[in-house]
């Protein structure tokens, strides 16, 4: 029996545009499943709070100041993920979000080519390079969502993105 593969896709919320990751979450997807098994992180940071980025996802300093910071979390990550593809919407913001806090954490960081881009599948099928929009647009669901983003629901969204979109995990 082939074993299924394995991709965890991630999304984070940051404190700063392309920095300091206040919350991420990974989810697990086998094969065409998404799985029940995720990670899913506050994490206090180590700057202030962009304006910009509070309205994104409403989460303020003083929601974090029991949180760990990144480094403390950073070993749990890494297990979650293994050495599975990486996937993300916008992967570049994940990409050097991960890439900032790894090197803080004096860690290697994860390799671009492990990365997938579900915006890049997505704008390739004529679709919004939005994450939402894009979903809307393929047919799933996003009225159950509030306004403001929060890495567990931006990672589900972009795993039944990345399901509907990558024809080798189609069943």
């Amino acid at each position: 029996m082939k074993q299924l593969d394995r991709h965890v896709v991630i999304d984070v919320e940051t404190a700063q545009s392309y920095d300091h990751i206040i919350e991420i979450a990974a989810v697990e997807v086998v094969g065409a499943t998404i799985s029940p098994h995720s990670f899913v992180r506050r994490v206090k940071p180590r700057s202030a709070m962009s304006p910009f980025c509070y309205a994104v996802h409403r989460i303020s300093l003083a929601d974090l100041q029991q949180e760990p910071y990144f480094e403390h979390v950073i070993h749990d990550l890494i297990d979650f993920v293994g050495d599975d593809r990486i996937v993300a919407h916008n992967y570049a913001y994940e990409y050097n979000t991960l890439r900032r806090e790894f090197e803080r954490a004096a860690r290697p960081t994860y390799s671009r080519e492990r990365f997938l881009c579900t915006m890049a599948l997505a704008k390739r099928a004529g679709l919004p390079g939005k994450l939402r929009h894009a979903c809307a647009q393929a047919g799933i669901s996003i009225a159950h969502l509030r306004d403001a983003h929060d890495a567990l629901n931006d990672a589900l969204l972009a795993a039944h993105l990345f399901l509907k979109l990558n024809p080798a995990e189609r069943p």
